[in-house]
């Protein structure tokens, strides 16, 4: 069984559980640090994500397509998933814990056992969760969303892919991302405001950011954003007050020069790309 190795990496863990069926012995950070998953910002909807929340086949494809797999996306509705389940070998899919927070979690669906869908469990090692879950129908039910995003795997061409204008939109995301956090931060604010940003501005810069960059070993930058994130969760989740100016209660220079950090990190790695092309 492959464990999570780094912050909210549950869908990338559960990709390694998924290859090793393949034969394929990896583990998760392996394969963020080949996909080039630290360098990845992107823009949607919501507001921006980077690290373990890009985990669509966009991005898992990255890393599947070299290798002759790539990822199949279906969506699937809560009361058809137990029987479009059994069709496949294994499944990866986002279930409902338990835990009070209401938070999904990847889990890989493996095969049914008495009459119960089973599921791996991609969990940090040594953590006290059991490996295995299992669901009846009903069961499973009541921890999907109405419509659930499954992700199989299946053979393909194999295939490099074409880094360059994910790289190139990764460092505009991350311009506008830094200049949509400072302009957040110029005016006062709810706690109720504050805690709406907290996933599509604010995490990151202050929670995937300093994943990633643990992940290359870029110690002084993982400890700024750190720095950055202490404060943040003092005033979202401790002060919990209204009123607050951000730009007085964050170091606007750190963060600037963090960004900065991580824009030349990018920048680094397009030209690296680039030379390898010529």
């Amino acid at each position: 069984m492959k464990y999570m190795t780094f912050n909210s990496s549950c869908t990338y863990a559960g990709l390694a559980n998924m290859l090793m069926e393949k034969n394929i012995d990896v583990e998760d950070y392996e394969i963020a640090l080949e996909m080039k998953l630290p360098f990845f910002i992107e823009r949607n909807e919501d507001g921006f994500s980077a690290g373990p929340l890009l985990q669509s086949k966009k991005w898992f494809d990255l890393y599947l397509n070299p290798r002759g797999l790539e990822m199949v996306e279906d969506w699937v509705d809560k009361t058809e998933m137990f029987d479009f389940l059994q069709t496949k070998d294994q499944a990866l899919l986002g279930i409902r814990m338990q835990n009070g927070r209401n938070a999904y979690h990847a889990v890989v669906y493996r095969g049914m056992k008495e009459g119960k869908a089973e599921f791996i469990n991609n969990k940090h090692e040594g953590s006290a969760e059991p490996d295995i879950f299992e669901f009846t129908r009903d069961e499973l039910i009541n921890s999907l969303r109405d419509k659930t995003r499954v992700g199989t795997l299946k053979t393909c061409i194999k295939k490099e892919p074409d880094l360059k204008p994910l790289l190139e939109r990764s460092l505009q995301n991350l311009n506008d991302l830094q200049s949509e956090f400072g302009e957040f931060c110029k005016m006062p604010r709810t706690n109720a405001e504050i805690l709406e940003k907290e996933e599509g501005l604010f995490r990151p810069i202050l929670l995937d950011g300093p994943s990633m960059m643990k992940l290359l070993r870029q110690n002084e930058l993982y400890e700024d954003m750190r720095t950055i994130q202490k404060v943040f969760v003092d005033i979202a989740f401790k002060e919990k007050a209204d009123n607050i100016l951000l730009a007085e209660r964050f170091d606007m220079d750190l963060l600037h020069s963090i960004c900065e950090r991580w824009r030349i990190l990018i920048s680094q790695e397009l030209k690296i790309l680039t030379r390898g092309m010529n």
